[in-house]
């Protein structure tokens, strides 16, 4: 009976240090993901982002995409180091891969090139597409600040060899929904 009491404890124990590990590395590596999109170093970014993604867009593409986002004819976006003030939920396992929504700060300026006529309307638009908290807009330069929560959807699996790597949610989950199967979305409530 003592010998099955021990067992339990270091079971116990050995499954609280897993656990506490896996968020340790799980902060650490959302922490470099966050960096990495601050400061637009897509080398780092495709180092942080879940591998299956490359199948659908590949690299070399995806630069040219946020390359284009980022600075076009119409408007310039930089995106704002501030405190992410990061949550994580639940570490769940599903089908042998680890899951976690990571709640975070993001905020972006976008400049126009051409001065805005109707700033306001463009603030709603901000507000409900974005789910921003916060859209101000300084007419001097042209520009609006975008304040918002955003959410990263970690994942550690064979692939990633249980290394955390991360999905940008978007409002529909159609990456992710590219990615996983109808059953690890309805798991995770997406």
């Amino acid at each position: 009976m003592k010998t099955k009491i021990l067992f339990f404890a270091f079971f116990l124990f050995q499954t609280i240090t897993i656990l506490a590990q896996d968020m340790a590395s799980l902060k650490t590596e959302a922490l470099k993901s966050y960096k990495a999109s601050v400061n637009m170093n897509f080398d780092d970014i495709f180092a942080t982002t879940y591998p299956k993604v490359f199948d659908i867009i590949p690299q070399d593409q995806m630069k040219k995409m946020f390359g284009q986002m980022m600075e076009n004819e119409q408007f310039s976006i930089k995106l704002v180091e501030v405190e992410p003030n990061f949550s994580f939920g639940e570490i769940k396992k599903i089908e042998g891969k680890s899951f976690c929504m990571v709640n975070y700060n993001n905020v972006m300026t976008m400049k126009f090139k051409e001065p805005m006529d109707d700033a306001e309307s463009m603030v709603d638009i901000f507000k409900t597409s974005m789910e921003a908290d916060k859209v101000t807009y300084d007419k001097l330069t042209n520009t609006f600040r975008i304040e918002m929560r955003s959410t990263l959807i970690a994942v550690a699996d064979d692939l990633t060899k249980n290394q955390w790597k991360f999905l940008n949610k978007d409002k529909e989950n159609k990456m992710f929904s590219m990615l996983f199967d109808a059953k690890i979305l309805k798991a995770l409530g997406l």
